[in-house]
This record gives structure tokens, sequence and C-alpha cells, in this order.
């Protein structure tokens, strides 16, 4: 694999769960924040507001660079 590709599988966050964290379905919230990206999953049937799983990456680690916005 060349350092190009490998570079590319590093601009990926997982999350994993279980197949017995929730019957009734999870919903996945992505999330692109100040300092990266942040991946959370909530039960989608009586617990909604309950959190089963949450993973995160920074952009640094995903191999992007970002700049600031110059106020004029």
């Amino acid at each position: 694999m060349s350092n190009t590709t490998d570079k590319m599988l590093d601009r990926y966050v997982y999350l994993h769960l279980e197949p017995n964290h929730t019957p009734n379905g999870v919903t996945i919230a992505v999330k692109l924040d100040d300092e990266g990206v942040v991946v959370d999953a909530f039960s989608d049937g009586e617990f909604q507001d309950e959190c089963l799983g949450s993973s995160w990456k920074t952009y640094n680690d995903m191999g992007v660079e970002v700049k600031g916005i110059k106020d004029e």
C-alpha cells in the first residue's frame, strides 16, 4: 500500500457497537468540532437520551491541517 493510501485510512473514525446493546436500533451522530471529529451512538428505543458509545479523532491524527480564518 502506498503512503498516500495509508494516510487516507487515517481519516476514518470508527465506532463499534456490540449487537446486544439495544433491540430498537441506534442513531449515529457525527460532529466536526474545533479539535476533530466526534462520533456518538444513541439508543432509538425507550432510552433515547442514553449514549451507547462514543469515539473521536483529532484533525492532526487524521492528517488534516486546520487553518484559522483571518478577521478583516
